[in-house]
């Protein structure tokens, strides 16, 4: 099977827009036989979600394709690791596959927000990255039901994984350990309000970039970059479904303290999180992600090499 294709080119303008925005437009990226095989896959897997925090979509699933054909070769393209290498700058790792389905005239996504879930188990000085491929087209003029995101040059979410994220997980542990009462409403609000607040929504609003995208375009971009779901409205499309494909530097570092935070709420609030992932990656601070037990038998194929 074709996986990438042949036409496909990264330029030096595309890797200066990448390294100031923070995200890319990967026009035409995917063979189609590729998207189409991806999109039966994603059909299957996705389920309705369990984690109350990820009810804003139809379906959802976590730890898709592990040890996969069709990921496993695309890990292994060389022409796939060319192009993210040169945007990267970086040897990366490849560590999880998601699915997100949005339902017509009914499911609202995430609002605006950074990847806590799929990065909270990385030190927040280490490089993240993610492939957004939707398996629909993307028509800004009719349904929409894309995606919206803010060029990094703007606003960056750096100050969320830095400061914002760590003290809202603190200070609902301490409330917690107090025995303060805090409703799950209000744990949502103080993760979802610093950027959803009225003049904080207002100012992303206004720079937030959406493009249009046809089967085939994918969109790379930062752990940096604030982004949220857009609305898929009234038309022929039933369902928009996204493949996400997550990517941190080879030698990004375990933060543990990070990931036990995410079981802070769940713990109190008595509700399933959609993965386990940021618990079993690594056992101790600062391990190396890349020696995790999970990779042990696929560490060369997911390792995205520079040479």
């Amino acid at each position: 099977m074709e996986l990438i294709n042949k036409n496909f080119i990264v330029t030096d303008s595309d890797v200066k827009k990448f390294q100031k925005e923070g995200f890319l437009l990967l026009k035409g990226i995917y063979s189609q036989e590729f998207v189409e095989t991806i999109k039966a896959k994603i059909d299957s897997d996705i389920t309705a979600p369990s984690d109350k925090y990820q009810a804003g979509f139809s379906r959802i699933a976590f730890d898709l394709f592990e040890g996969d054909e069709t990921i496993s070769s695309l890990m292994t393209e060389k022409k796939f690791r060319e192009i993210m290498n040169k945007l990267s700058g970086k040897e990366l790792l490849y560590t999880q596959g998601l699915g997100f389905e949005l339902k017509k005239n009914d499911s609202k996504g995430f609002p605006w927000h950074i990847g806590t879930q799929s990065f909270g188990y990385q030190r927040a000085e280490d490089f993240g990255c993610t492939i957004w491929t939707p398996l629909v087209s993307i028509d800004n003029t009719k349904q929409q039901g894309g995606m919206a995101y803010v060029p990094k040059s703007k606003i960056s979410g750096e100050f969320l994984y830095d400061d914002v994220d760590p003290v809202v997980f603190e200070m609902t542990q301490k409330k917690i350990e107090a025995n303060e009462e805090i409703s799950l409403e209000e744990f949502v609000h103080l993760r979802d309000g610093p950027l959803n607040d009225e003049a904080m929504k207002k100012i992303l609003d206004f720079y937030a970039v959406q493009d249009d995208f046809e089967l085939g375009d994918a969109l790379i971009f930062d752990k940096h970059v604030i982004h949220r779901s857009v609305f898929l409205k009234d038309g022929e499309i039933e369902a928009r479904a996204a493949f996400v494909m997550r990517f941190v530097c080879s030698e990004s570092k375990y933060d543990k303290k990070r990931a036990l935070n995410l079981e802070i709420p769940r713990k109190h609030f008595n509700y399933k999180g959609p993965t386990r992932f940021h618990l079993d990656v690594c056992d101790e601070e600062n391990d190396l992600i890349k020696n995790s037990k999970l990779f042990k038998d696929d560490i060369k194929t997911r390792t995205l090499s520079i040479n």
